[in-house]
Formats: structure tokens, C-alpha cells, sequence
């Protein structure tokens, strides 16, 4: 399933002010609060960082995929958010983390998230792609992004 098909214009945020991988967390869990997608904010959160005890999803060249599965959700979002200063992430690389794709899947969702997991990763493993990400103006224009360049 395409990447787009998860992702909407109000699940984008591209000034993320969080300066810790807890804090970025929190901002993307909002973003899908405004959104209507979630209720519990706290058990999200908790989810989310429970899986990065297992081992980081910053995946490095500056992006993380912070991912999870909820009760909540009868569908799989993501939401993508940008900071304007770097965080450490943990990330494998050792690097710091300024572009995030959270991807939530329902808590009996299947598989279908691994697939979504991986198009996004092969989606910025291009280097300019990244790059037009980590520069992009406003949701429209990632959307138009990730449309032209989202792999088959």
C-alpha cells in the first residue's frame, strides 16, 4: 500500500521544537491527536518507547522511523515531522535525527506496516531525496515528494 495512502497534509508538522528523542515523540503523538486518529496520548508514548528500548529507530542520514501498534487505530498512519536543530536519536550511525516518520499500525493490523516500514526506508535511503525533504517548505510540497519519488 502506498506510503500517501497513510500520510495527509494535517499529519506533517516541519517545526518540531523537540530537542530529545522523548520529547519528538510527544510532538508526533500530538500530531495524530489534532488529527482525531488517537485518544490515549500517554499509552501511545509508552508503546513508542518501549520499542526504542528494544533498539533505536533512528536509521541514520539524519531520519528515524519511530514505529508502534495501538488498540486505537483501525488503519495505520504515519506522521512526519521535521526539527530545525539536530537530536540524538540513538541512531545506528551515531548521528543526529532531524527527520522523523512515525508509523502507527492497529494492534491487529497483520503485516501490512512492514511493507509501509519499507517503502518509507527506501524511500530516503536516495540521498536527494532526503536532502529535498530535510528542505521542503510546507506539507504539500513533501506530499508532492514522496508522490513523484514513493518506490512501486
Amino acid at each position: 500500500m502506498p506510503i500517501l495512502n497513510h500520510l495527509e497534509n494535517n499529519l506533517i508538522d516541519l517545526s518540531l521544537v523537540g530537542s530529545t528523542k522523548e520529547e519528538v515523540l510527544a510532538e508526533l503523538v500530538d500530531i495524530l491527536m489534532r488529527a482525531g486518529k488517537i485518544v490515549n496520548r500517554d499509552a501511545l508514548i509508552d508503546v513508542l518507547l518501549e520499542r526504542e528500548g528494544l533498539g533505536s529507530t533512528g536509521i541514520g542520514h539524519g531520519v528515524a522511523i519511530p514505529h508502534g501498534r495501538s488498540d486505537e487505530l483501525g488503519e495505520t498512519v504515519i506522521a512526519l515531522g521535521r526539527t530545525k536543530s539536530d537530536v540524538d536519536f540513538d541512531s545506528i550511525d551515531g548521528k543526529p535525527t532531524r527527520l522523523f516518520f512515525l508509523l502507527v499500525a492497529p494492534e491487529n493490523g497483520g503485516n501490512d506496516h512492514l511493507f509501509t516500514l519499507a517503502k518509507i526506508a527506501r524511500l530516503i535511503k536516495d540521498a536527494k531525496t532526503r536532502n529535498q525533504l530535510m528542505a521542503l517548505d510546507s506539507p504539500d510540497e513533501v506530499l508532492s515528494l514522496i508522490k513523484e519519488h514513493e518506490p512501486r
